[in-house]
């Protein structure tokens, strides 16, 4: 993630620069992370990048989402 530096233990904080990181919305973030939604592929396919996952961690992701 790119925008960090200065948002170390503010989870607000941290959920916006993931929204931006992956391109969503702050809401979408916050519905995902408190499982008030499920991701589309594609959602959950921006987040995966955006937290930079590796492949493996990625599909094991999309696995449990199936």
């Amino acid at each position: 993630m790119r925008a960090f530096g200065h948002c170390v233990l503010r989870p607000a904080c941290l959920g916006a620069a993931l929204a931006q990181g992956a391109g969503v919305g702050q809401p979408t973030v916050s519905k995902v992370e408190n499982g008030r939604m499920v991701p589309s592929s594609d959602v959950l396919e921006r987040l995966a990048r955006a937290l930079l996952l590796n492949e493996a961690t990625s599909r094991e992701v999309r696995d449990l989402s199936a």
